[in-house]
């Protein structure tokens, strides 16, 4: 058990707890499961204890006795905090169709690491899966792990009805507000302008920069989606999320990343 700076009830855990309490909990609840979205090929993306559903669900598949289809993905700070690192990699070794991606931020002392380091991005999804447009995406993580996923998975072009996400922190209660929060809605209808092209794009607050453009026929330069679409904002705001694929003196001048950003309203861009 581990409490994060802004912790609530992990850390009331921590301060009250003692060998030899008790607790009354509940079972699990709500529709992350495979159960209401089955598929013959999965994408399981997650980080830190992320990983906790991501191994149940593998274990039913493991123990249905059929040999499933499953890439399986964990992001870490280090190798030494895989939860469930042993377990999940016995079942993989006994069934071919459970493909492991283990990705940490850096590498414990004196323990060689071969895996993938860095932070989770588009360029890792290509490598990793290069069938993602045909796999059924869970993912489970911290909420900015989380808008990244959502992110490259939109502007690769994936089909986002079939991707599902789970978070392990309490909703806040309608009447707070958190200052300088935005989070994209779906159900946001906006308009993004190409000043230079003299298009104009009718979409979402989910749907990115480069999404909009491409929807509308436009052919932003891109490359990997993870940098070479830099643009300029003239007007507007959007809601960007990087793997620091643009500098803070860039984006202090306006410039954006297609791939990465979500207009927030109106936005005009010189493209």
């Amino acid at each position: 058990m581990k409490a994060q700076a802004d912790s609530i009830g992990g850390q009331w855990m921590l301060d009250n707890l003692r060998p030899g309490m008790r607790l009354r909990a509940k079972g699990p609840g709500g529709s992350f499961s495979i159960a209401r979205h089955p598929a013959d090929k999965y994408l399981f993306i997650s980080a830190g204890s992320g990983i906790t559903p991501m191994m149940s669900m593998t274990t039913q598949l493991y123990d249905s006795g059929r040999d499933p289809d499953i890439v399986f993905v964990n992001c870490v700070r280090r190798p030494s905090e895989i939860i469930f690192r042993e377990r999940v990699e016995r079942m993989a070794s006994r069934a071919t169709g459970i493909d492991l991606k283990w990705v940490v931020e850096e590498t414990d002392r004196y323990k060689p690491w071969t895996g993938y380091r860095g932070m989770f991005n588009q360029l890792m999804l290509g490598l990793m899966a290069p069938d993602y447009l045909e796999r059924e995406v869970f993912c489970c993580g911290p909420a900015p792990f989380m808008q990244a996923v959502r992110e490259a998975l939109t502007g690769l072009g994936y089909d986002m009805n079939r991707y599902h996400q789970e978070s392990f922190h309490a909703p806040l209660p309608e009447t707070e507000a958190v200052p300088g929060d935005v989070f994209p809605d779906e159900r946001v209808d906006v308009v993004v302008e190409f000043a230079s092209s003299g298009v104009t794009a009718e979409c979402t607050e989910t749907d990115t920069i480069l999404g909009a453009a491409r929807a509308a026929g436009l052919a932003l330069p891109s490359g990997c989606t993870m940098g070479s679409c830099k643009i300029r904002k003239t007007r507007g705001e959007v809601h960007m999320v990087h793997n620091a694929g643009i500098t803070d003196e860039d984006v202090a001048r306006g410039y954006i990343l297609a791939c990465c950003s979500n207009p927030v309203g109106r936005v005009t861009v010189e493209a």
